[in-house]
């Protein structure tokens, strides 16, 4: 792609402005690509962060807003790409590149297919000017190119989850393309499996009856926000499926990973009074639904089967999730309440298994968001709501 040197020179000049306040203001130079400057100050300022590889690089060219919302993120890109290595990759689903990129790296060819031409071009030139010259791009769809697709070691498939009007789907059989139509045929094309990238919101148990081929489910979470669940299928599936909940933090990944039986065989311990620490699982772990193996790896006790708080008398620190120090625990009456929140301004405030929502708490106590203090509404058995008052503890 061509981009003349005085566009270039505006967007390097504008890169840090409001793209909105800068869209009204217009431009008068007939010499700028006034469309295509926004649209790549707007993919820097949100790559910035996102993909902080493709920002540092002062060459790379940015799609429009839509492409760069649906795009992994470096994060979970990398994490994707930690899982499989070989001699050739096909990545059925190309968007921005940004998955392609990170394989790339693993492996010693690969294919992109992507049936939107202006996102084929980006690649091209980003690929360039990022020195990658071992992937074939290929402007075509998924459904015109697998039936006569050479075998790879590995396909990456991301199917849409947006429906004719552009709504967002989960479920497989909503999802574009069909999983379920064309798993053999992929299957049939990857020596060693498929990964495929599903929504947050998917139903883990009922996915993994459809795809009885799965070997191996990771649930990736980036800053304690679920992102991605990620099912790897292959032809040859030995033993059991193992699950992985990872949560990517700028300090280090937090990872639990469990196998279905040990979830189904674990039987926690279910104490109706808080002990000294209240541990909360990390959104990949609750995702991920590692409810009682959870507590029995880690020596804890359940506060109610329903209720995925756990408790504890001694710090256990190694624990994937927030531990707290509890100050106080209050039963969850209006006249007790009303008395200890009295001069209460604010806190962080939360439920498990809780007749209120958040913002209902909230106004019940009438707090603010934010503080040092916790605050959680949750159940304890025997079904007794309750108000847990607490701190960050300190590991």
């Amino acid at each position: 792609m061509i981009i003349n040197e005085i566009t270039r020179k505006f967007i390097a000049e504008h890169q840090n402005d409001d793209v909105r306040q800068l869209a009204l203001r217009g431009c008068k130079s007939p010499e700028i690509d006034f469309r295509f400057a926004l649209q790549q100050i707007e993919g820097r300022q949100k790559a910035k962060d996102k993909i902080p590889e493709f920002y540092a690089n002062v060459e790379m060219l940015f799609p429009p807003s839509v492409s760069m919302e649906q795009c992994s993120s470096s994060a979970t890109a990398k994490y994707k790409a930690s899982l499989i290595k070989g001699r050739t990759f096909a990545d059925l689903s190309g968007g921005f590149g940004v998955d392609t990129f990170f394989f790339a790296q693993r492996f010693e060819s690969g294919w992109y297919v992507e049936p939107q031409s202006s996102l084929c071009q980006l690649l091209e030139h980003n690929l360039t000017v990022l020195q990658v010259h071992h992937v074939s791009i290929c402007n075509d769809t998924m459904e015109n190119v697998l039936p006569t697709m050479q075998k790879v070691d590995y396909i990456f498939l991301d199917p849409s989850r947006r429906d004719n009007y552009g709504n967002r789907v989960v479920t497989l059989e909503d999802c574009t393309p069909n999983l379920l139509q064309w798993k053999d045929m992929l299957l049939s094309k990857a020596e060693e499996g498929v990964m495929v990238k599903l929504s947050p919101m998917i139903d883990i148990k009922k996915t993994l009856q459809q795809l009885p081929e799965t070997v191996e489910i990771h649930v990736v979470a980036v800053k304690g926000e679920c992102k991605e669940v990620l099912f790897l299928l292959a032809d040859h599936r030995v033993g059991e499926v193992k699950i992985t909940a990872t949560d990517i933090r700028p300090t280090g990944d937090v990872e639990y990973s469990f196998f279905l039986s040990e979830e189904l065989e674990s039987l926690p311990t279910i104490k109706g009074s808080i002990e000294r620490y209240l541990y909360e699982p990390n959104a990949a772990v609750l995702k991920a639904a590692g409810f009682k193996s959870i507590a029995t790896r880690y020596n804890l006790h359940k506060l109610h089967r329903n209720t995925h708080l756990y408790t504890s008398h001694q710090l256990v620190d190694a624990f994937p999730g927030r531990i707290f120090e509890v100050q106080e625990v209050l039963p969850f009456k209006k006249k007790t309440v009303k008395t200890h929140f009295s001069t209460m301004e604010k806190a962080n405030v939360a439920v498990r298994n809780f007749p209120l929502t958040v913002d209902e708490l909230k106004k019940d106590l009438k707090l603010k968001d934010g503080g040092d203090c916790y605050v959680f509404g949750t159940t304890c058995t025997p079904d007794e709501k309750v108000i847990v008052v607490c701190q960050k503890a300190e590991k």
